[in-house]
C-alpha cells in the first residue's frame, strides 16, 4: 500500500510536469489538494508522513508571530536580502510548528540533495510536504505585510521519466522580475531553506553550489 501511494504520486507529479504550460512549470496542483486554503496564524496545517498522507492542525500565537515578524527588522535593503531574511523566518515558523505536528525530528531522509523513501515515518517530510507547508508560511508571512520585493507564487515541479531526481518546491517571485525556488525539502526541520533561481532549481540536479543563497539562523 506504501510504495502503491509513492508510485501513484510520482505518477501524478509527472502528468502535472507534462501539462505546464510556461518554462517556469508553476502549479496549484498539491496546494488545491493539501493546503489550507485561508491559512491564518491561529489555524493552518501542516503536511507530513510523505505526500501529506498526514495534516496536522497547527497555530502560533501573537507572542511567536511577533517572532516571526522580528526577522523583518530592519526592512531588507534588496531583494536578496529580502529573501534571507525570508528563509529564516521559515526556519523560525517550522521550529514553533514542529513539535506540535510530531515533525521535529532530524529529517534523516536526505542523501545527495534528494529525499529518499521513508518508510511510513509520519516524522519525516518530503518534497510535497515542504513545499506545500512552506508556501503557507510564505503566504501568512506576505498577508502580513512583511514582504516588500517579492510575492508568493505557486509551487514548481521539476524531473521526468528521462530525469528521476523527482522534486517538488515552493517559489517566490521579485516583484516583476525572477523567480526563486526555496526548498526546504533540502536541509532539516527547523534550518533555513535553500534558495536559488527557480532556473537553476529546475536544471541539472544537483545545483551548482556557487547559485545557492544560504541564509544564517534567526536568533529567537
Amino acid at each position: 500500500m506504501r510504495l502503491r501511494r509513492i508510485l501513484t504520486g510520482l505518477a501524478v507529479a509527472l502528468a502535472v510536469s507534462a501539462c505546464a504550460q510556461d518554462p517556469h512549470h508553476l502549479t496549484t496542483h498539491y496546494l488545491d489538494q493539501f493546503a489550507t486554503r485561508d491559512p491564518t496564524v491561529a489555524h493552518f496545517t501542516v503536511c507530513h508522513g510523505f505526500f501529506c498522507v498526514q495534516k496536522t492542525p497547527v497555530s502560533l500565537t501573537q507572542t511567536q508571530w511577533r517572532q516571526v515578524a522580528a526577522v523583518f527588522r530592519p526592512r531588507a535593503k534588496n531583494a536578496q536580502a529580502e529573501r534571507q531574511q525570508i528563509a529564516r523566518a521559515i526556519a523560525v515558523v517550522e521550529g514553533f510548528v514542529g513539535p506540535q505536528a510530531g515533525i521535529a525530528a532530524r529529517q534523516w531522509t536526505h542523501k545527495n540533495m534528494l529525499v529518499w523513501p521513508n518508510l511510513g515515518d509520519l516524522s519525516q517530510i518530503d518534497c510535497v510536504d515542504a513545499s506545500v507547508n512552506t508556501w503557507t508560511y510564505m503566504t501568512l508571512m506576505e498577508r502580513a505585510g512583511l514582504f516588500q520585493f517579492h510575492k508568493v507564487a505557486p509551487l514548481s515541479y521539476a524531473g521526468s521519466f528521462s530525469d528521476p531526481d523527482l522534486r517538488n518546491t515552493a517559489v517566490l517571485q521579485e516583484t516583476g522580475g525572477s523567480y526563486f525556488a526555496v526548498d526546504a525539502s533540502l536541509v532539516d526541520h527547523g534550518v533555513p531553506p535553500l534558495v536559488m533561481p527557480l532556473t537553476v532549481w529546475l536544471d541539472a540536479w544537483p545545483p551548482d553550489p556557487a547559485k545557492i543563497e544560504h541564509a544564517a539562523r534567526a536568533r529567537t
